[in-house]
């Protein structure tokens, strides 16, 4: 059996493999005991409470709670550190939701992803940004936080699970350098790590992810990355350094990215401007919010669903969050 977890509930799911068995002389089960063996799979999962004790049933528990990260902002895209559950309606898949609970997420711990693109177009760049970045961590990570640091270039080169910021500076300086891109991929990998697997100590999932968007060699495509990313329920704030008056092939890249998963994409140019950056993306990480409300019964067979989250009546109000939640594994 394989286990697959919900983002929004933390609940697996496990779905079991039929194979054919061979009795003792050798020959195959016949029709009639591979019918008999199915009925009695589907009487376990009809039946929550059967043979608890066993070694190994069959769980099976409904979605009951959607979770969203959010980010609040107002006209200057300063983070609102007051929000209440009357600025905001939200609407699922075309639906109003009538009752939802809002609070602060800021005691959660943080699991953070950093990726960073060291192929050949990023080579340059890679000297402005590792102190900053060590030194944006420093500030932001507290105990109960931690750090997954993923480099790639044609392929991933370094994953490794971080517990100290200051270390960042020459774990990333050993990593290989050059080639190609495989930016779909790497994205990929990173947000499918156990590091942000659902458990039952409720995270929050943030990625930074530095590179310019461009990728040359990925079997995934980008569509794949930013699913994979909104399962897991990942935000995904992207940095990309070059003049921004001149606009990159992957800069929409980097801008899908982020839009689709609740996080942000900035474009730097220099050391104060990237200081600036990591600044901004830190105050938004240390003042977001969790929506949450009860689950639709009439589900239905769609997989994913969109959700939407407006301001009401408070004026220079922004909202930010994933575009919806899966519902199917």
């Amino acid at each position: 059996m394989r286990p697959m977890a919900d983002p929004t509930t933390g609940y697996a799911y496990w779905f079991p493999r039929i194979v054919e068995h061979e009795s003792p002389q050798g020959k195959k089960l016949g029709h009639g005991v591979r019918l008999a063996l199915i009925l009695l799979l589907l009487f376990f999962l009809r039946s929550p409470s059967s043979f608890a004790g066993e070694s190994s049933p069959v769980l099976r528990k409904r979605v009951s709670e959607v979770r969203l990260a959010l980010v609040a902002t107002d006209h200057n895209n300063r983070p609102i550190p007051n929000l209440s559950a009357a600025d905001i309606a939200v609407v699922d898949d075309g639906r109003p939701v009538s009752h939802f609970e809002l609070r602060s997420a800021t005691e959660l711990p943080l699991r953070l992803g950093v990726v960073v693109d060291l192929s050949g177009s990023r080579l340059k760049s890679w000297p402005l940004v590792k102190k900053a970045l060590a030194d944006s961590l420093q500030q932001l990570m507290r105990p109960n936080d931690k750090t997954l640091v993923l480099t790639f270039g044609s392929e991933v080169a370094l994953q490794r699970i971080q517990a100290k910021p200051a270390e960042l500076n020459a774990l990333v300086q050993n990593s290989a350098m050059g080639g190609l891109t495989a930016l779909y991929d790497s994205l990929y990998r990173a947000c499918d790590h156990p590091f942000f697997a659902v458990d039952n100590q409720p995270h929050r999932s943030v990625l930074i992810l530095f590179s310019d968007g461009e990728d040359d060699l990925s079997r995934r495509s980008l569509n794949e990355a930013i699913a994979k990313a909104q399962f897991m329920g990942i935000a995904i704030y992207t940095v990309s350094n070059h003049n921004r008056k001149h606009k990159q092939a992957g800069d929409a890249v980097l801008h899908d990215l982020a839009a689709s998963t609740g996080g942000r994409d900035f474009v730097v140019n220099d050391k104060r401007q990237l200081q600036l950056a990591l600044s901004v993306i830190n105050g938004e990480l240390l003042s977001s919010y969790l929506l949450y409300y009860p689950t639709p019964e009439d589900l239905g067979t769609r997989a994913f669903r969109r959700v939407f989250v407006l301001p009401t009546h408070r004026h220079g109000l922004h909202v930010r969050s994933r575009g919806g939640y899966f519902t199917l594994p």
